[in-house]
């Protein structure tokens, strides 16, 4: 489901829940910052970010024993692309930047492949 063919209330709701992702984005900075070799990091996605799931995707459910997991890509110091997975509960997440790579070109879609080109473009074109 887009983001515009949420009603008035899921929007309020999403917005709610993207401030309350805060914390996530933050860590995520920080993984990065202590890594400068790193591009891809793999983590346990948030309670907001799980709902956020949720909310633009009611029907995917999990499975019992399975939980949702966000990796993310870095473009460029402060610009970041998730996507999310589904994978076994007790996974280890402190997995090396080949993996991490590989489980995020695996779960993103053509829609984030397209976002993404736009934001390289945008980056380019700053100095």
């Amino acid at each position: 489901m887009s983001i515009a063919r949420l009603p008035r209330a899921g929007q309020r709701r999403l917005k709610r829940l993207a401030a309350d992702n805060e914390p996530s984005i933050v860590s995520d900075a920080r993984f990065f910052e202590r890594r400068p070799d790193r591009n891809h990091r793999i983590r346990v996605s948030s309670v907001a970010e799980v709902e956020i799931i949720r909310l633009l995707h009611p029907g995917n459910v999990l499975t019992p024993g399975m939980r949702w997991y966000t990796s993310v890509r870095q473009i460029r110091k402060g610009v970041r692309c998730r996507v999310f997975t589904i994978g076994l509960a007790d996974l280890d997440c402190d997995a090396p930047e080949d993996v991490c790579l590989w489980v995020y070109e695996r779960g993103r879609t053509n829609r984030d492949a397209v976002i993404e080109t736009s934001l390289r473009k945008a980056m380019e074109a700053l100095p």
